[in-house]
């Protein structure tokens, strides 16, 4: 029988003993994995509008389906202001871990970067996780308004140049970015009248001659005989907007659409994202879902993370053309 000596057993012993806390340790780490794969608490989602708005309730009923498939609250916190910046500041000052997202729209990294000199933030600090939806823009006048048609409307700004005026939500706002690209595709100029809340209440009184307004808001009014529709800035027409034509029917290729969508931290976890998104592809996929926005005048998106960010990247060129063509600046 072969003896150990004791120099060799205690180093034998050691080496057990190291190889036992590393199993050891695995154990707890797995364990500590399983109990805290995500999401283990409530996930936050910054909306940089106000309660009522479009991206607010759409975010709700979002946010509903995603609590409802991942077990936890999903919070939503409005912070508006500053064309989405303040919103997006909160986002990026929180740990990017997923459990901080934003929900926002095409202002925050296709038009911002190009219109602040001091813009707190770079459109590559935030991820791509979903594209929800496009937000078709309608061009509207009141109902009282002899203009009935893009051409008109056209027609009585060349024969009154500099003199019509066209209300928006602010400074590089999409309504306002979206009518300087319509402006300079028809050859005419107008006087801006930007509005914190849009203006539409001085369109409806003929205050002011024209504007364009996110197709959920601008339903009502047109439903209640307030406004009248003269084009929507989609390539193809809306569903829940029947009769009314693409402006792209009379300046070929003009799309002025906004959208919403889910952005996360950069930093954020792949795999985090990746489910996020995966689960936001099936709510964006559910009959009911669809429906709600459609019935909206919306038109759901989804697609892949990669299809997002190519799309961003695409939208962000286009704007940053018209905001330079148009030499549109914010402080």
């Amino acid at each position: 029988m072969k003896t150990v000596k004791s120099s060799n057993f205690a180093a034998l012993t050691s080496t057990r003993r190291s190889a036992l806390a590393v199993i050891a340790g695995l154990a707890v780490a797995g364990a500590s994995w399983a109990q805290g794969a995500f999401p283990d608490k409530p996930i936050r989602v910054v909306v940089p509008f106000g309660a009522g708005s479009s991206p607010d309730v759409i975010s709700r009923l979002w946010g509903e389906q995603l609590s409802k498939a991942v077990g936890q609250p999903v919070i939503i916190d409005n912070k508006p202001g500053a064309a989405t910046i303040i919103g997006t500041q909160a986002v990026l000052a929180a740990p990017a871990d997923g459990y901080t997202l934003l929900y926002t729209v095409s202002n925050t990294t296709s038009i911002n970067p190009y219109i602040y000199k001091n813009l707190p933030y770079k459109a590559e600090d935030l991820m791509p996780v979903s594209r929800i939806l496009s937000v078709p823009l309608v061009l509207v006048v009141s109902a009282n308004s002899p203009i009935k048609s893009v051409q008109q409307l056209v027609q009585a700004g060349k024969e009154k140049p500099g003199k019509m005026n066209y209300a928006s939500y602010g400074i590089g706002i999409s309504t306002h970015v979206a009518m300087a690209r319509f402006l300079s595709s028809a050859g005419i100029s107008m006087t801006h009248v930007p509005y914190k809340d849009g203006g539409l209440i001085d369109v409806m009184n003929g205050n002011v001659d024209v504007s364009f307004e996110p197709s959920t808001t601008a339903m009502g009014q047109l439903k209640a005989g307030k406004l009248r529709a003269l084009g929507v800035s989609s390539l193809k027409s809306v569903a829940a907007l029947p009769g009314v034509p693409p402006i792209a029917d009379v300046y070929p290729g003009f799309v002025g659409d906004s959208w919403h969508g889910i952005l996360a931290a950069k930093g954020t976890p792949a795999a985090v994202i990746n489910k996020i998104a995966g689960i936001s592809q099936q709510i964006i996929d559910s009959e009911e879902f669809r429906k709600r926005l459609t019935d909206l005048g919306l038109v759901p998106a989804g697609g892949s993370i990669r299809e997002f960010q190519a799309f961003m990247a695409e939208d962000a060129k286009a704007w940053a053309k018209v905001v330079k063509d148009y030499d549109i600046k914010a402080e």
